[in-house]
């Protein structure tokens, strides 16, 4: 009878480590970022009236937010607003209705980066 409870328990722990899986769309841990290194490692920068941001090397591509945690991130994206984000979910930026549609894909490539 022994063997039977070692075996069970061997099953409970390999069910429960399964359970756990890598492959969650939500992020492992909350964090936060410091905006200079968002902007730095995005390539975005502020636009001259302070109110918006853009990426430096397409400045057609205009944000006016930016999000620095994975709070913000799930905020908006909750209230079903166009989110563009980093991998892991923890920065990102709102993509206003009006963009080009290059722009999405251009901020896409440029969070890609925020790691």
């Amino acid at each position: 009878m022994g063997y039977r409870a070692v075996v069970s328990a061997a099953l409970a722990v390999v069910l429960l480590a399964a359970c756990g899986g890598s492959g969650s769309s939500q992020p492992s841990a909350p964090r936060s970022w410091p905006l200079s290194r968002v902007l730095r490692l995005s390539g975005m920068r502020r636009t001259p009236d302070g109110l918006t941001y853009q990426l430096a090397a397409h400045p057609r591509c205009v944000v006016r937010v930016l999000l620095r945690s994975t709070a913000e991130v799930q905020t908006y994206d909750a209230a079903g607003d166009v989110v563009v984000t980093n991998p892991d979910k923890s920065s990102g930026v709102v993509v206003d209705p009006g963009q080009p549609p290059s722009c999405k894909r251009l901020l896409t490539q440029a969070f890609a980066r925020v790691r």
